[in-house]
C-alpha cells in the first residue's frame, strides 16, 4: 500500500512505523508547550502525516496524551524493575537526572505532566502519574515513619526535587546541574535519598 503525501513521491506506510512517529512528535510537543499548547494538526504536521490519521490512530488529543504517557517510561523504571532499597533508589535517581538520560525524547518527559492543560480528565491523568512515581518512591522503603502522611510527604519531596532538576535544565541551564553525569549525581542524591527515607526512631 501507498501514499502519495510527500514530494519525494510515494512511500510505502508502515502503520507501526507512523504510530511511533507520532508518539514521537506528540511527546516532544507535549514536554515542550503542554497539553493546551499542542495541537493535532501540528503533531500530524511533525510527523509527516495527515491530521486524519492521527484522528484514526488516537481518537482525540485525550486519547494521543493518555497513549503518549502510557508509553513514558515509568519514574524508577519498569515494572518489575523498580529499586529495592534506598540504595538502588540513589543510582535510579542518578540516571533518571544524568544530563543524558533521555536522548528519545528533546528534555526530561516529567516536564508533560507540569503544564495545566484545561482539561479535569488530563488533568486527572497527570496528577495519578505523579502520584504513581510517589507511589514508586514509597514501595522501596524498607519501614514505616511515624503515619502515613509524613511517609506521603517525603515521598513527594523527593519526587519534587527531580521535576526541579528538569525545569531547571529546560529553563535556566544553571551549572554545575545542566550537565551533572550520574556518576557525579550519585553521591549527593544519596544522601537526599537517606535524610528524607530513612525511618526515624
Amino acid at each position: 500500500m501507498t501514499t502519495r503525501g510527500t514530494a519525494e513521491g510515494p512511500r510505502k506506510r508502515n502503520a507501526a512505523a507512523t504510530r511511533e512517529a507520532l508518539l514521537a512528535a506528540a511527546h516532544d510537543r507535549f514536554i515542550r508547550l503542554g497539553y493546551e499548547g499542542t495541537t493535532l494538526r501540528d503533531v500530524a504536521a511533525d510527523a509527516g502525516v495527515t491530521l486524519a490519521l492521527v484522528k484514526r490512530y488516537f481518537g482525540s488529543k485525550e486519547g494521543l496524551f493518555k497513549t503518549a504517557l502510557a508509553a513514558t517510561p515509568r519514574f524508577l523504571g519498569r515494572e518489575g524493575d523498580t529499586p529495592r532499597d534506598l540504595a538502588a533508589l540513589a543510582e535510579a535517581l542518578s540516571r533518571q537526572l544524568a544530563s543524558n538520560a533521555w536522548p528519545e525524547f528533546s528534555e526530561h518527559p516529567v516536564l508533560m505532566l507540569l503544564r495545566a492543560s484545561g482539561d479535569p480528565q488530563v488533568d486527572a491523568l497527570r496528577k495519578q502519574a505523579l502520584l504513581d512515581a510517589s507511589q514508586q518512591v514509597l514501595d522501596v522503603c524498607d519501614a514505616p515513619h511515624a503515619d502515613d502522611t509524613d511517609r506521603q510527604l517525603r515521598a513527594e519531596l523527593l519526587i519534587a526535587l527531580a521535576i526541579g532538576v528538569a525545569v531547571l535544565r529546560s529553563t535556566v541551564g544553571i551549572e554545575p546541574l545542566q550537565d551533572a553525569t550520574a556518576d557525579e549525581l550519585a553521591a549527593p542524591l544519596r544522601d537526599v535519598v537517606h535524610a528524607l527515607l530513612t525511618p526515624t526512631p
